[in-house]
């Protein structure tokens, strides 16, 4: 196992009611005016906004708001929402919302505190945003479980024309706490629901499918928590209001990037999935945990086929994660796949990029961005050809 450093400095505030913790708590960590920062509005129709308000107003916090941050959140969001922290004099940013909310605001937080440009706040060669010396202090009310920026020191951050996704990291960014209430996701839509848990499973998955080696106790954890996602995921969708199933869903999209606490001492995090969706995100606007599972089965079998010295991580997870029953690893690993594309089914999500709206025609240009910063993966690497390999098997 490879040395490592963990650190998780967020706080979690977990269950029905904890957002009577709020005022008080943003006072303790030196906020006295509030830049209040969602989405499309949904929050005041779901009584989420009335409660957040009373907490600053019993509180004695003033606020300012910032609202309408688009899913796939945009610079320009990012930048209105440095001048209107920088004019109203603000001095604590509350994120709440879902992933897109909650990165647009971390990207907010070291903006504020950076003289230049925020572009040139994302990730460098060293794999951090290492221009970020200090941020604004942030917290977050968690209403869509999914990405897992609740408690991890990441954003992504849509920019330019062609929509290119880029990233914010740094461990100033991770959020000084989070009210995490799974009642708060009762009213998000099927759809978005389930597309949050393709991303969590996705951010299990890619820390999962390394060399093997040593980290046995992060691969442990990490199959629990996977066969936790699988279970749960159903409920949700024959109940949208079954406490214990939204509960759980929930702390798994935490705990899937808490730290990286799953890759730690493993060689590196790549993420190849998450570099060939984003590029399906910024050519369709689509949603980013559909995008995972509509590549994830293709991304498995081309590595499977491309790489056979790896089958038996792929066996093993079909053993201990899918419940498969096979003694020959390429069997075993083929029955796992199989049966990962019948749960994606189960939830709903597109079987393929032809479903999904993508137009053939357009692979190879989103195949060539998603490796223009270099190549993607880590069991194997993938180039343009690849990755075009890849969606081509998902098309």
């Amino acid at each position: 196992m490879n040395n490592f450093i963990f650190s998780i400095p967020t706080i979690a505030y977990f269950g029905k009611g904890q957002i009577e913790i709020l005022g008080e708590t943003i006072k303790t960590h030196g906020g006295s005016k509030v830049l209040l920062a969602y989405g499309g509005g949904s929050i005041k129709q779901n009584g989420i906004y009335g409660a957040i308000l009373d907490q600053l107003h019993k509180a004695g916090l003033a606020y300012v708001e910032l609202s309408g941050i688009q899913p796939n959140p945009r610079i320009e969001s990012v930048e209105e929402g440095i001048a209107t922290y920088r004019e109203n004099g603000c001095d604590f940013i509350l994120a709440v919302g879902g992933g897109s909310t909650l990165d647009a605001c971390k990207a907010i937080a070291a903006g504020v505190k950076y003289e230049g440009q925020v572009h040139d706040l994302f990730v460098d060669e060293s794999g951090i945003s290492s221009k970020i010396t200090a941020v604004a202090p942030l917290a977050t009310i968690l209403t869509m479980a999914g990405t897992g920026s609740e408690l991890d020191m990441g954003g992504v951050i849509t920019v330019g024309e062609d929509h290119k996704k880029k990233v914010v990291l740094h461990p100033l960014l991770n959020p000084k706490f989070s009210i995490l209430d799974p009642e708060y996701t009762y009213t998000v839509p099927e759809y978005h629901s389930m597309a949050g848990v393709a991303d969590i499973l996705c951010h299990l998955m890619e820390q999962y499918f390394t060399p093997e080696g040593a980290a046995k106790v992060q691969d442990r954890m990490n199959e629990g928590v996977m066969k936790a996602v699988l279970e749960e995921a159903p409920k949700i969708l024959a109940d949208p209001k079954d406490y214990d199933a939204r509960a759980n869903i929930m702390w798994a999209s935490s705990m899937a990037l808490a730290g990286f606490q799953f890759v730690l001492g493993k060689p590196g995090f790549p993420f190849p999935l998450h570099g060939m969706g984003h590029e399906l995100s910024s050519k369709y606007d689509m949603t980013h945990g559909v995008t995972l599972a509509l590549l994830t089965p293709s991304w498995m079998r081309h590595t499977m086929s491309t790489a056979p010295e790896h089958l038996p991580v792929f066996a093993r997870f079909a053993r201990n994660v899918m419940d498969v029953r096979e003694d020959d690893d390429a069997k075993a690993a083929e029955e796992g796949v199989k049966k990962l594309e019948t749960f994606y089914s189960a939830i709903k999500m597109p079987a393929n990029l032809r479903e999904a709206g993508v137009k053939e025609e357009d692979l190879a240009v989103m195949a060539e961005k998603a490796v223009e910063n270099g190549n993607l993966g880590i069991l194997t690497s993938l180039g343009k050809d690849e990755v075009l390999q890849i969606m081509r098997m998902a098309f």
